[in-house]
């Protein structure tokens, strides 16, 4: 039997919102950005290996690999404590209900007061103390590693003509040299370690690594199983 809504407005209305009704889905991308800078890091290792032996000493391909791992790798770590602090304040995603209530609301109230205005290590810093749990030790890894990161990605994403003191190291040369192997394809080059010789796959390993550890840490710390660990394939060691 078909209600007639002259009759029966309240039918109307009902019927009339059931077909206005719109589907939500939330969607979680901060993994995808890990596996994209593992990915680019694997590109630019065999983008090495391929140009190695025909003497090439810069690969533009191959620094696009580089400096998008970069930047992929910290859009990971952004994304990864974005997602925590808005999943709490907006009360959604089953992915947060690991953590504690309490935890959740902290977490909440602090994103309603300064949004993602707070720099990415301060976010991670603000939720582990709303945790009650002890925070990164500043002076060590994974903490260093993942500031120096940062710092590299803002290096590449804040572009501007850049000038080199002969004789003097660069910045990055003192807080870089020495943690990942140097670019296999400027070898023969002598010029300044950075950045031709830093931009290489060891590089961008480093990057992808540095930040999959610093995410780890925080999740151990605050009872959290790192989202990319649920949604992704295993990632190398």
């Amino acid at each position: 039997m078909t209600t007639d809504p002259r009759k029966h407005p309240q039918a109307a209305s009902v019927s009339a919102r059931a077909f206005d009704a719109k589907a939500v889905t939330r969607s979680y991308d901060s993994f995808q950005h890990l596996y994209a800078a593992w990915y680019l890091a694997e590109d630019a290792a065999q983008r090495e290996r391929d140009l190695r032996s025909e003497a090439f000493a810069f690969d533009l391909r191959h620094r696009g690999y580089v400096l998008s791992a970069i930047t992929e790798s910290v859009a990971f770590l952004e994304g990864t404590i974005n997602e925590i602090y808005a999943d709490s304040a907006d009360g959604r995603g089953a992915y947060i209900d690991q953590l504690p209530v309490q935890f959740r609301s902290r977490v909440a109230e602090v994103w309603g007061v300064v949004g993602d205005r707070l720099p990415i290590l301060d976010k991670y810093s603000v939720a582990i103390s709303m945790a009650d749990r002890e925070g990164f030790d500043k002076g060590a890894n994974p903490y260093q590693d993942a500031s120096r990161l940062i710092a590299l990605r803002n290096y590449v994403v804040h572009t501007k003509p850049r000038e080199g003191v002969s004789g003097e190291p660069h910045r990055f040369e003192k807080s870089l040299r020495g943690r990942f192997p140097d670019n296999a394809l400027t070898q023969n080059l002598t010029s300044p370690w950075f950045p031709d010789h830093a931009f290489g796959a060891g590089c961008a390993q480093w990057a992808w690594r540095s930040a999959r550890a610093f995410v780890d840490e925080f999740s151990n710390r605050v009872g959290l199983l790192p989202l990319y660990k649920v949604a992704g394939n295993p990632l190398p060691a």
